[in-house]
């Protein structure tokens, strides 16, 4: 039984820890480096979405990133980006610049900067 404890105390830390991901957390909200937009990172749902948009407020809530998973290097996650060009969802990487940046890059080109 003590066995069963320590593992499941194990398991429940390694799961949490996922979210913070190294030493910075990117959940919550970031501004978009090219619009006055923000996007609320959560990674509970795994996904951003529109916070605020001040040229578009329609697109408000609308979902930008999702599956948004951790890799084994600790600034580096994957995900699926919404891509207007082929109306589908493509598979992107997100690096962490320091706390304060994020890289969304499609194919190795940058498609999206966000800052806090």
């Amino acid at each position: 039984m003590f066995r069963f404890l320590v593992f499941s105390s194990m398991l429940v830390a390694s799961t949490f820890s996922a979210h913070a991901k190294g030493d910075c957390d990117i959940s919550g909200i970031w501004n978009h480096s090219a619009k006055p937009a923000k996007l609320l990172i959560d990674l509970d749902k795994a996904e951003a979405t529109v916070y605020s948009h001040d040229n578009n407020k329609k697109a408000i809530g609308l979902v930008v990133l999702k599956g948004v998973m951790p890799t084994s290097n600790s600034s580096l996650w994957d995900a699926q980006m919404y891509s207007a060009a082929d109306d589908s969802f493509v598979d992107v990487q997100i690096t962490s610049k320091g706390c304060n940046q994020l890289i969304v890059s499609f194919d190795g080109a940058e498609v999206l900067g966000l800052v806090r």
